[in-house]
Order: C-alpha cells, then sequence, then structure tokens
C-alpha cells in the first residue's frame, strides 16, 4: 500500500513538474520580443503604366498625360504611343501625385496617387469622352 501511494505522489509530482515548465516555456515566449517578418522598401520608386482610351473603347495615340506633383505644383508631360499607351518612370514614394490625359481639348478624370499607397507599380487606364463639348 505504501508503494501504491508513493508511486502516486511521484507521478504527481512529475505532472505538477512538467505543467510549471510547459507554463514557464509560454511566459518566456510571450514576454520576449518577436522579429516581424516585413520587407520595407526605403523610398523606393514608383511607376505608372495605362492606355488611354475614348469613350468607344479606342486607344488615343497621341495625347497628353500628365501628372502633377502635389508639393511642388511641377508637371511632367508624356505622350502616348500609336497603341494608346503611356510609361511614366521613378515617381518618388515620398509625394503625392494626380494623373490626367488630354486629347484635343478634352480630358480624363484626374486620379490621386497618395505617398501612403506603398504600390510600386500601378496601371491607371484613362478615358477620355471626345463627345462632350
Amino acid at each position: 500500500m505504501k508503494s501504491i501511494f508513493s508511486a502516486k505522489i511521484v507521478r504527481h509530482a512529475v505532472a505538477t513538474l512538467a505543467l510549471l515548465a510547459c507554463v514557464a516555456a509560454t511566459a518566456q515566449q510571450a514576454s520576449a520580443p518577436r522579429m516581424l517578418d516585413v520587407q520595407y522598401t526605403r523610398n523606393a520608386p514608383r511607376n505608372i503604366t495605362g492606355t488611354v482610351h475614348d469613350g468607344g473603347n479606342e486607344p488615343l495615340r497621341g495625347a497628353v498625360v500628365q501628372v502633377e506633383q502635389e508639393g511642388t505644383m511641377t508637371i511632367q508631360s508624356y505622350v502616348t504611343d500609336e497603341r494608346g499607351t503611356y510609361r511614366i518612370r521613378n515617381l518618388s514614394s515620398t509625394m503625392d501625385y494626380q494623373v490626367w490625359a488630354t486629347f484635343r481639348g478634352h480630358h480624363s478624370k484626374h486620379f490621386e496617387i497618395s505617398k501612403f499607397d506603398k504600390q510600386a507599380d500601378r496601371e491607371i487606364p484613362l478615358v477620355i469622352d471626345l463627345t462632350k463639348d
């Protein structure tokens, strides 16, 4: 009877020690600083591409795409190719921009690109309704 009683005490003591070890390990993990798996790109340049179409989805060759840097009000202009496409490269990721297109006195909506938008490459289709005056 004495050996059964002492065996129960030993099993109980081992189980208690195992439980305490688990609790201590969990507490240590919870208090340890964690490394986050995040990749930062510091001031990586942004690129914008797209196509300028009329209201009937026909590409507009020779349309002028303009990009205005909000802080300095600097405007850069680009002319679309024969397929109506444009490419604007190396815009600062720390500035806000507005992008729009013009063609023969008509213009598209203005699109805003925020410095908080961390997407490096954006495709912005621009539509110019040539039927409006």
